[in-house]
């Protein structure tokens, strides 16, 4: 697949599922947590990561934060071939596979979190994410 293309099924399916994007990012607006999206290509490769941002409103005042500003941090992974990975190679990618996967992924860390309470269960349900979390968020959510 060519990048052009794949980045135009990336903007299809993205803003298909509620984001709107802004720059470089993709961003879905809540009430009181604002998700980034953004791909991150590989210096090694004609891959793409997918790295999201958790912003919580009261505790961020960027009017356009990128994902590296996230309280909370993940990358996505993707399940191909029976294989997890954390990138996608262009040159690779099959297309109904990147395209299911990517909205497995988008159905689960970005359609339902639209609340600091949907985050912080997400938290709580996926401890590993803690991992991912400033301290100062972890504070704000009186977790840990």
């Amino acid at each position: 697949m060519e990048t052009a293309e794949f980045k135009k099924i990336i903007d299809e399916i993205v803003i298909s599922n509620g984001m709107k994007k802004t720059r470089n990012s993709y961003y879905l607006d809540g009430k009181d947590l604002l998700v980034v999206l953004g791909l991150q290509k590989s210096s090694y490769s004609s891959g793409y990561y997918f790295n999201l941002g958790y912003i919580i409103k009261a505790i961020n005042d960027k009017q356009y934060p990128k994902y590296t500003d996230g309280n909370v941090r993940l990358r996505f992974d993707f399940n191909i071939n029976g294989k997890n990975i954390d990138i996608i190679d262009v040159q690779d990618a099959l297309k109904e596979q990147f395209f299911s996967e990517l909205v497995r992924n988008i159905k689960h860390y970005i359609s339902p979190i639209t609340t600091v309470e949907a985050l912080k269960n997400l938290i709580l349900e996926e401890p590993v994410l803690l991992y991912q979390t400033t301290l100062v968020t972890k504070q704000y959510l009186k977790i840990e």
